[in-house]
């Protein structure tokens, strides 16, 4: 077969659409200009020229506000509460402003709100402290509740001068009818600070008793220098005594209730009678477990009693105790009608009893003594006696108690140990574990029933006499 070379023939015979106007077909050649360039397509121009360029860099990130440093946002501002804070200097314009507000003509119930919106203006209560500060003014009878359809915005403050905002933004308001109440600072003071704050906050560190305690001093230092209520200034110096004296008495009866009661006692309880019996022979206490580390086995406590009487106690409750015990007639009895004890004195053991300790009995701590008297807790309901038991009054006793050095750190006059109080017959007192501690400065009111409180409403039904409508339910 031989090649065919002429291609006009085959193209001659393809299917072509018909050539528009002007364009060139079949031997029509394109007539080309001299010194013209040659024609190209769109896609060929577009490549020789590419148009302007365009660099292409990385997307910018968007920079994040990075949080405002604590100077910024006010957490090193002074908060009004540190140990050497005092107000600054009054002007004349506002000694004479203070003293138009807190003249002693003026009710006692007005001044005090003035004071307690100024104080809080002057002072960064944190979160923490103001919980606090609030619920002692609600024992003392301030009302602290929100004001249902009382808020302003900031467009009404700004129609608003000072003293007008100050009762805007009110917190604290105190109500007439308070106003037969006895006004007693300190009262308020040694109540909420010794019966109500631990056990309603129940705090876990000393910074949480410091907080409430420099709190309140701080507020009732603001009344004596701003002469609020002159004429109870003795009253409010008494509180701010209280208040030293609970900072340092509130945390040793914290510890003292989670560390009691002590070795000794708890090894009388395993022996003799009491919770620890309980769990330990008869197995039927739910609040401890023979695998609990704590209770005592009977070996190591027959040491921890034995060396304890050998050491700090007295022939007679010694000799007693071997000779009961040889006979087998060793019995505790628990004394009833009182709710604990008030403790009168406190004795360490002195260095011969601490060198015994060391020389005979490394592993166990060394005991000393707690004078004590029956107490019986004003806050809780009064026993029931007979007639001719109430004519006779409660009989007077007094303990001795032995407890482990480390536990008499926390001991002092006047504290009052709400516990058990078991009598051995050989003659010895123990103690059992601690429920509460109370200060020397306890005291009890009724402010704390009152929390809460709210005037009664009729709810039946029942039309008065002076007004016709009726609530029903």
């Amino acid at each position: 077969m031989q090649e065919s070379t002429d291609t006009s023939n085959t193209i001659s015979g393809l299917p072509f659409r018909p050539a528009k106007p002007g364009n060139v077909t079949g031997d029509q050649q394109p007539q080309v200009k001299s010194g013209s360039a040659t024609p190209q397509s769109p896609k060929e121009e577009q490549a020789q020229d590419p148009g302007p360029s365009v660099e292409w860099g990385e997307a910018k990130k968007k920079r994040r506000s990075k949080p405002r440093p604590k100077s910024k946002r006010g957490k090193n501002k002074p908060t009004g509460f540190e140990e050497y804070y005092v107000d600054a200097p009054m002007t004349p314009q506002e000694f004479e402003d203070e003293k138009d507000i807190y003249k002693v003509s003026r009710p006692l119930l007005f001044r005090l709100e003035d004071a307690l919106l100024r104080y809080q203006k002057n002072r960064r209560i944190e979160s923490d402290r103001r919980e606090v500060f609030l619920k002692y003014l609600a024992y003392g009878g301030v009302d602290v509740s929100q004001k249902m359809f009382g808020g302003v915005d900031n467009h009404d403050l700004q129609a608003l001068d000072s003293e007008q905002i100050l009762q805007a933004r009110a917190l604290a308001s105190i109500r007439k009818d308070k106003s037969n109440l006895t006004v007693d600072f300190d009262a308020v003071v040694r109540g909420f600070l010794t019966s109500f704050f631990p056990y309603y906050f129940n705090p876990e560190t000393e910074e949480m008793v410091k907080l409430a305690t420099v709190t309140i001093r701080n507020f009732l230092s603001y009344l004596l220098y701003h002469d609020v209520c002159p004429e109870y200034k003795e009253n409010i110096d008494q509180a701010r005594t209280s208040c030293d004296i609970a900072a340092k008495e509130l945390w040793k009866n914290q510890q003292f209730m989670a560390k009691g009661p002590g070795d000794f006692n708890a090894a009388c309880s395993t022996l003799f009678g009491g919770d620890f019996y309980n769990a330990s022979v008869l197995g039927h206490d739910w609040r401890f477990s023979k695998e609990d580390p704590s209770i005592l086995s009977n070996d190591v406590a027959r040491k921890i009693v034995k060396f304890a009487l050998a050491c700090a106690g007295e022939d007679t409750q010694t000799l007693g105790l071997l000779k009961l015990d040889e006979q087998g007639g060793l019995s505790a009895t628990r004394i009833e009608d009182i709710d604990g004890f008030e403790i009168t004195a406190v004795h360490a053991p002195d260095q011969v009893i601490c060198g015994l300790y060391d020389a005979q009995a490394p592993d166990l701590n060394p005991v000393g003594k707690l004078l004590a008297k029956a107490y019986r807790d004003p806050g809780q309901p009064a026993y029931d006696r007979s007639p001719e038991e109430e004519m006779a009054g409660y009989p007077e006793l007094e303990f001795e108690f032995f407890v482990e050095r480390n536990l008499l750190q926390y001991c002092y006059p006047g504290m009052k140990v709400i516990t058990p109080v078991w009598k051995m017959n050989c003659g010895f007192y123990y103690f059992e574990d601690v429920n509460r501690a109370y200060g020397s400065i306890y005291t009890v009111l009724e402010n704390d029933l009152m929390l809460g409180w709210k005037e009664p409403r009729d709810l039946t039904g029942a039309q008065d006499d002076d007004d016709s409508s009726s609530v029903t339910l």
